[in-house]
């Protein structure tokens, strides 16, 4: 999978930027853009984002606050209410604040902006709240728009309903040579991990022995090389149970597994249930 650069026109001039689609269907491929924050609201739709090395399923109402340099991408593909469905990105230059953040009254905040080159979700009353602050500030006058921001990243960086997605190990720099070897390895596993995928062809690819490219791995995702296949895997055979009609069995192969009853295993580790009752949970969900 390409890393894409997503060039943003934002300047002093004009130092932030909201925008609003109103689509069902919201594809957007895996990116980075070196000096700008991100804020992205989901809403009325299903699918599944990659933030840095962390492939997860969101739902009807999904909150991220992404930082500068951090490869990102998200895909929807199951409306919940198509009426409703949108995503409201918000973009500012990573100096949008810079005076402002030496201030002590910001320390908060400071501190909220830098976790975000991890990648931040969040959850419960506070994406709640958030959302609705989010979707007061549509057709507001620009400093009234300025101080939404400000307000809305002040009440996020009080909040401990959050989730941070990548590892503190976890690193994207644009032109630095550690970026571009595990760039692509990383590229490498996310485009071959429905097929057998060996660690020895992969650890080639960092110039590695296996034993050396295991400890590199893990040092950098804190998941062993298995670990993770094996979470891409079954979320791969969550988004087909979500978007096909093919039976357990043919999901199970399509997702890279060889061995039924070892599908079934590592499933109920990971989700806490068997496949074919994680589908039925889904299909009662979703015709309610």
């Amino acid at each position: 999978m390409k890393t894409l650069y997503e060039h943003i026109q934002i300047d002093e001039e004009n130092p932030f930027k909201i925008s609003i689609f109103n689509k069902v269907k919201f594809n957007y491929p895996f990116h980075y853009h070196p000096g700008e924050y991100e804020i992205t609201l989901t809403l009325g739709c299903e699918g599944y984002r990659i933030i840095g090395d962390r492939l997860e399923d969101f739902g009807d109402c999904d909150l991220a606050l992404i930082g500068p340099g951090l490869p990102h991408g998200w895909n929807t593909y199951h409306p919940i209410h198509s009426k409703k469905a949108k995503v409201i990105v918000i973009q500012f230059n990573q100096h949008f604040f810079s005076l402002l953040l030496e201030k002590p009254f910001m320390a908060s905040i400071k501190r909220m902006l830098e976790l975000s080159h991890r990648g931040i979700v969040f959850h419960g009353k506070t994406r709640q709240k958030a959302m609705d602050l989010i979707l007061e500030m549509k057709d507001r006058q620009e400093i009234k728009e300025y101080l939404a921001i400000l307000h809305l990243l002040y009440f996020l960086s009080l909040s401990e309903e959050y989730i941070i997605q990548c590892a503190a190990s976890y690193t994207y720099r644009g032109n630095s040579e550690e970026k571009s070897t595990f760039d692509k390895v990383y590229k490498y596993i996310l485009e071959h991990y429905t097929l057998p995928i060996k660690i020895k062809e992969v650890a080639s690819l960092a110039h590695l022995s296996e034993s050396a490219f295991s400890h590199y791995f893990k040092k950098r995702t804190l998941k062993s090389f298995s670990d993770f296949i094996t979470e891409l895997r079954i979320a791969h055979a969550c988004r087909l149970m979500q978007t096909t009609e093919k039976n357990i069995s043919e999901i199970a192969f399509e997702s890279g597994f060889n061995n039924l009853s070892n599908f079934n295993r590592l499933f109920k580790k990971i989700k806490g249930c068997r496949p074919g009752q994680w589908k039925k949970k889904l299909t009662q969900a979703t015709n309610k």
